[in-house]
């Protein structure tokens, strides 16, 4: 199906326990391709919206948190996704472009916002509003601060009593090193506070059931309970997390989110965690973590490059909407699930994947594609390609659309080049390493000048990767040498033309 001008569909929303609904304006090419305007509309209910409620549907504006008050619109495919329910056609509530582009429809999370930010007393909402746009200086912790802050963090002022952070009305990300008196009762008072972390604190029950946060990250070390917020979306566990630690979240995590990196923690209390994304993966095994979380809604994967065990069992998680990997092996064509087997799939996601199974994919999917189904299968892999970029952190370069496959090749060989010869450093005097550290480094910046030039592939994304692994490479210096390691960097910096 494509979507028309006028065409009202909804959508259920798990944050919200609520169908919510949107329009399609109007459809513009852009670029020689067709584009669809969605527009929010505002509409909320716990049965899909029914064709005789189309003439009561208003457009939705947003205006929670930093937002302008303004309507939501978005630029998306004139294909709906799988999930979305059509329900019938009226006449265009705006007749507005925008230029905010998006992948997805997505699934009513900024309606849920507006809704829940909407829940707040008009006193206090009108205050953050003030603030945000304030000049004004406030006294804290004995200095004079912005009135309009939103990020603070403890260690760059000398407060102790987290109630003193009242004075700021649009604070909503706060980062502490340690523990601080009067926290609980801020963050239960404060509704703006949606973003924590805090470290160090030395506390072996933490409760914040009856905060704010949409957001926590947190050092588990020494925890044994661990209670969250019902609107939390999002943990990050640092540190060692006890095996014996109980969490409390609602509905078991059904509405959380997970991110890890290189394994994969098993939780007491999060059997029915709804997300997981995992990240620099070198090996895992997806029997444990259907094991652990065997009703997720949404898995990603991401390897450095990593293998994977039993990636079949990836058709016995019955709850999957959204499926995504990425430069991840160790599995095969006929590892690839049939669609029937998972009729909830509405995105499924797979880059840097073995060649075999990649073609499957595509095959097996083309029919659910038609139909609405979120495909992106790309950069299909040899089998001597994982050998070959095991160590390459330029390896996502190859068969990226906007940088030429020469480039991606000769970015390989400058790290390898700059590494080997770094690691020789080491049978050098310390002026000799000095001065051929500075060399390989104004050679490697250089090449990378070179490889732009005429052509400017290389963006932020691309400028971090080749900082990072310049970075990487300069850790492998050894110490008695006496290698000042950021001069270095900032002669990366004054070098580069990109």
């Amino acid at each position: 199906m494509i979507a028309k001008s006028g065409d009202v569909f909804c959508v259920y929303n798990n944050l919200l326990k609520k169908f919510t609904a949107c329009q399609i304006t109007k459809i513009e090419e852009k670029n020689d391709k067709a584009l669809a305007v969605l527009l929010s509309l505002d509409w909320s209910g716990d049965e899909p919206l029914k064709v005789e409620e189309l003439r009561t549907l208003n457009a939705l504006y947003m205006d929670f948190m930093y937002w302008e008050k303004d309507l939501h619109m978005m630029n998306v495919s004139p294909e709906p996704p799988l999930n979305y329910i059509f329900v019938g056609n009226i006449k265009p509530l705006s007749d507005e472009s925008t230029n905010t582009y998006s992948f997805s429809w997505g699934n009513g999370y900024d309606v849920y916002r507006q809704l829940k930010w909407q829940e707040i007393p008009q006193k206090l909402r009108d205050e953050f509003k003030k603030a945000v746009k304030s000049k004004e200086k406030v006294d804290f912790a004995g200095e004079k601060w912005g009135a309009s802050i939103s990020r603070l963090i403890d260690e760059n002022s000398d407060f102790e009593n987290a109630l003193e952070l009242n004075v700021f009305k649009c604070l909503s990300t706060l980062i502490c090193k340690k523990w601080h008196n009067g926290l609980y009762e801020y963050l239960q008072d404060c509704p703006f506070l949606n973003d924590l972390t805090l470290e160090n604190h030395g506390q072996s029950k933490l409760d914040f059931s009856k905060s704010h946060l949409i957001k926590l990250t947190i050092d588990m070390t020494g925890v044994k309970e661990l209670y969250l917020n019902d609107d939390l979306e999002q943990l990050i566990l640092l540190g060692e997390v006890d095996e014996s630690c109980k969490v409390k979240a609602r509905g078991d995590g059904e509405n959380l989110l997970l991110p890890t990196a290189g394994k994969v923690p098993k939780i007491k209390g999060l059997k029915n965690l709804g997300k997981l994304h995992c990240s620099a993966i070198s090996e895992i095994d997806l029997s444990d973590i259907l094991e652990a979380y065997p009703n997720l809604r949404e898995l990603r994967l991401w390897g450095k490059p990593g293998i994977i065990s039993n990636f079949a069992m990836i058709k016995d998680f019955k709850n999957i909407e959204g499926f995504t990997t990425n430069d991840i092996f160790g599995f095969c064509a006929e590892d690839i699930p049939e669609p029937e087997i998972m009729p909830k799939l509405s995105w499924f996601w797979m880059s840097s994947l073995p060649e075999d199974a990649a073609k499957k994919a595509k095959k097996l999917y083309k029919d659910k594609e038609k139909q609405g189904l979120n495909l992106w299968i790309q950069k299909p892999r040899k089998a001597e390609w994982l050998s070959q970029n095991l160590d390459n952190p330029f390896r996502s370069w190859d068969g990226q659309e906007n940088i030429p496959s020469s480039a991606a090749k000769k970015a390989a060989d400058l790290y390898k080049k700059t590494r080997a010869k770094i690691i020789k450093l080491e049978r050098s005097t310390m002026d000799e390493a000095k001065q051929i550290a500075e060399t390989l480094v104004k050679e490697y910046t250089e090449g990378f000048n070179k490889l732009d030039k005429g052509k400017y592939f290389i963006e932020t994304i691309e400028r971090d990767e080749i900082y990072t692994a310049l970075d990487e490479i300069l850790n492998l210096i050894p110490t008695d040498l006496d290698i000042d390691k950021n001069k270095l960097l900032e002669l990366f910096d004054n070098i580069r033309d990109f």
